[in-house]
């Protein structure tokens, strides 16, 4: 007996908010200000909201619970995500033309299009061989670069480090003054 009267209580104050959400009544006000202020009391000029129970959980079967529906709903097509195409440019130094840097330093200007999300870097290639590590910033500065001719290309690489673009190759004369 102080069993089932103990399951009852526990049960009963289980129950109760459920209860009481369903009974709760919402109103609503704009002021004279046109702030909107809410209030469990009802007021002169109040309307009433509508209070929908949506914490109540069922125990039955959803077309959710299905594998292929929760397959599906996880699967990215390609039509949901856009794929976007970059190109990059180098629009610094011209093709072909003769650099005078006695320090042997070039900067490379590179122009993308779209413009480059802030997790995109972009990475130096001299002569077809990796030059330092991938930058965030639209200009790579090379430093000490030999005297002569040079092939430049930058690459741009999203977060994962996948090449989503490549400039073309820019041809570059070196021109420094030597020790005689």
């Amino acid at each position: 007996m102080k069993l089932s009267a103990l399951f009852f209580s526990a049960l009963l104050y289980s129950l109760s908010p459920l209860v009481s959400a369903a009974d709760t009544k919402i109103y609503h006000w704009v002021d004279e200000n046109g702030k909107i202020h809410f209030s469990d009391t009802a007021v002169p000029g109040t309307e009433q909201i509508d209070v929908k129970n949506n914490n109540l959980l069922s125990s039955g079967k959803q077309a959710s619970d299905e594998p292929d529906a929760i397959a599906n709903e996880l699967s990215l097509d390609d039509e949901d995500t856009p794929v976007v195409n970059y190109q990059a440019t180098i629009i610094s130094p011209e093709d072909d033309k003769p650099l005078r840097s006695n320090d042997g330093t070039i900067d490379i200007h590179v122009s993308t299009e779209p413009e480059k999300e802030n997790t995109h870097k972009l990475q130096l290639y001299l002569d077809g061989k990796k030059l330092g590590s991938p930058q965030i910033s639209p200009t790579i500065r090379a430093k000490n670069i030999d005297r002569g001719t040079h092939q430049v290309q930058v690459e741009m690489l999203d977060k994962n480090g996948k090449v989503v673009a490549k400039t073309q190759v820019v041809t570059v004369h070196l021109q420094r003054a030597t020790v005689r």
